[in-house]
């Protein structure tokens, strides 16, 4: 049995399943994809009398099609070599992608997750409608970049609104000498207001803040659910429960109809993981906020001692039934 992973032993949830699946007797590869130019050749052929689809490096020749699973855990991006000419480099560094992407839409081993369904998930706007599908109540939200709406959104929720990005990407924009980087949740104050004409810059996405009682977050690994309460009202992170972790954080037990609903929603995104954040309101209502296609969990997992990193192991081994064993979207 041989199980892939896209990642090096640089990220301590890799490390921490690779040495998992040592003790389980199984052969594991890593490889990254800032490494194709430096340290890779591909064989892809297709129509000829010895089809292969193989990746080389320095240290080992690997078979994509001998993998039962692949963990699509932080991969890494292609970047091109420096040319003279930048557009050359843009060109180069395109083919590869395309290359690799070809690679990986042939093959049909169990994926966690498929890179496509991945991308897909990035998208908040989606997330929101797949959750509102399978009957997973959302804030209200508006996403603009008509000032005159804001403050109309602002009254109607009457003066409880947040802002987020649309984007996950978008805080890479955000220079690295820059504290904090990237941009979190924030709350919008009354003392904003003279300043929302800067909303037509861009479409900006304000939701209905939500008074909360917990934040949650419920990790999904194939078939099974782990669910953890961040006791967030008890510290600094009240409205992004992430500026803090020394708040209690304790194992919880989601009810039947809302684990349900979560499967539902990460089985219609086409994932086999992905890190749910609800909120538990005073009246015990859950509300869906976003999924995280490759989220963290190892601070779960250390908080709480649920054992997530095995139920990834086990998921890549086949001992555990994923949600989606062929990917829908191949």
């Amino acid at each position: 049995m041989k199980v892939l992973i896209l990642s090096s032993l640089d990220d301590p949830h890799a490390k921490a399943v690779v040495e998992l699946l040592g003790q389980m007797n199984v052969e594991v590869d890593l490889f990254k994809l800032n490494d194709f130019f430096d340290a890779c050749e591909i064989s892809y052929q297709l129509g000829t009398k010895e089809p292969q689809c193989v990746l080389e490096t320095k240290q080992k020749k690997m078979d994509m099609n001998a993998y039962q699973s692949i963990w699509y855990r932080r991969p890494g991006n292609i970047r091109a070599p420096s040319f003279i000419e930048p557009w050359i480099g843009r060109m180069v560094e395109n083919e590869a992608r395309s290359a690799m992407d070809g690679v990986f839409r042939s093959l049909t081993c169990t994926w966690v997750n498929y890179p496509p369904a991945n991308s897909a998930c990035t998208d908040k706007l989606w997330q929101l409608q797949k959750a509102q599908k399978v009957e997973l109540k959302i804030p209200e939200t508006l996403v603009t970049n008509k000032p005159q709406l804001v403050r109309e959104f602002y009254e109607s929720c009457d003066g409880n609104v947040i802002y987020k990005l649309i984007g996950e990407l978008s805080n890479q924009a955000v220079p690295n000498n820059e504290t904090p980087r990237g941009i979190p949740t924030l709350t919008l104050r009354k003392e904003d207001l003279p300043f929302l004409h800067q909303v037509e810059y861009a479409p900006h996405l304000f939701q209905r803040r939500i008074k909360k009682a917990f934040d949650l977050r419920v990790t999904i690994v194939g078939e099974e659910l782990f669910c953890t309460r961040i006791h967030s009202q008890e510290g600094i992170g009240k409205v992004d429960w992430r500026h803090d972790y020394t708040v209690l954080m304790d194992e919880f037990e989601l009810p039947h109809e809302i684990a349900k609903k979560c499967f539902a929603l990460t089985k219609s995104l086409d994932l086999n993981y992905g890190a749910i954040d609800l909120v538990l309101t005073d009246d015990e209502d859950y509300i869906f906020l976003e999924i995280n296609c490759g989220g963290q969990y190892l601070w779960v997992e250390q908080t709480t001692k649920q054992p997530i990193s095995r139920s990834i192991a086990r998921l890549l081994i086949g001992d555990l039934a994923p949600l989606i064993r062929v990917p829908i979207t191949a």
